[in-house]
């Protein structure tokens, strides 16, 4: 006879492999989609990171859900993890966005009439898309690593109660 499990406890496995997917799957689309790696061309960086930023609303996604789900069920290893994901993944992200402006500047005297402005309106949307992914990522494992309780009340063992009775 199996035992009947709370839904919570069983709907963790599930939703972290669709957390999982969720960033996952978005990530092999992007690195399929790009061609061959040129990091010194600021053509290939620029095509890139505008790819990239189409991505970036899932795998915040994948990260809130991992989130919602470890924080339901106190899984403090995981959102160990997922901080220090967040955290780095917003700084990737910051660092990208300076580098796709610095990209942007230099590739926007290289179009010309109606394609300039096609292409400042799409560099537009991409860096706006690049910059708040990097602040929700931030912004994110800054405020997830309250979830977790410090080490002191964690690493606490229950003491013995001894029951007197007369």
């Amino acid at each position: 006879m199996t035992k009947r499990l709370d839904p919570e406890e069983a709907l963790a496995g599930p939703l972290y492999f669709v957390a999982a997917m969720l960033v996952v799957f978005p990530l092999a689309d992007f690195v399929l989609t790009v061609p061959s790696p040129e990091f010194s061309s600021a053509e290939w960086r620029f095509a890139a990171a505008g790819l990239l930023s189409g991505h970036t609303l899932w795998l915040l996604l994948g990260a809130a859900l991992a989130f919602s789900v470890s924080a339901i069920l106190k899984h403090y290893t995981v959102q160990r993890a997922l901080v220090i994901a967040c955290l780095t993944s917003g700084v990737i992200f910051a660092l990208v966005s300076y580098q796709f402006w610095t990209d942007m500047g230099s590739q926007r005297f290289l179009t010309f009439g109606d394609a300039r402005l096609a292409f400042t309106s799409a560099g537009n949307r991409a860096i706006i898309k690049l910059l708040l992914t990097a602040i929700a990522f931030g912004y994110m494992g800054w405020r997830a690593r309250r979830m977790i309780p410090a080490a002191a009340a964690r690493h606490k063992t229950p003491k013995t109660v001894h029951v007197i009775s007369k």
